[in-house]
């Protein structure tokens, strides 16, 4: 018993985390990366986008022609519908590109 309450509580802390950093760079990030344009060091400011994942979007726009809408990018490899939720705040299909990422401070500045 102590064991299973002591898993629970485990988890209700590490989503309670995780939802608290998603909220911490929401409210920093501003504008929308276009995905039919972007650079994949542009795509790799996205939360959770890797150097793989980027690449693999690359690869898809370069197979596949423009992405029609931001639900597309779940035929990318390595998107699902959780990864799809977390980046639909940040992208669009049309337009320039106005995304600025989260900055973090120098050492200098958070001393």
């Amino acid at each position: 018993m102590q064991v299973r309450t002591c898993t629970i509580l485990t988890g209700a802390v590490l989503v309670f985390l995780l939802t608290l950093g998603s909220l911490a760079y929401g409210e920093s990030a501003t504008g929308k990366l276009n995905i039919n344009t972007a650079t994949i060091e542009e795509l790799q400011l996205l939360p959770g986008v890797g150097q793989a994942t980027a690449q693999n979007i690359l690869d898809y726009r370069e197979a596949n022609g423009p992405f029609t809408s931001v639900e597309d990018v779940i035929k990318v490899k390595g998107i699902g519908d959780r990864k799809l939720e977390q980046l639909r705040l940040y992208l669009k299909t049309e337009g320039k590109t106005d995304f600025e990422p989260m900055e973090n401070p120098s050492p200098e500045e958070s001393l």
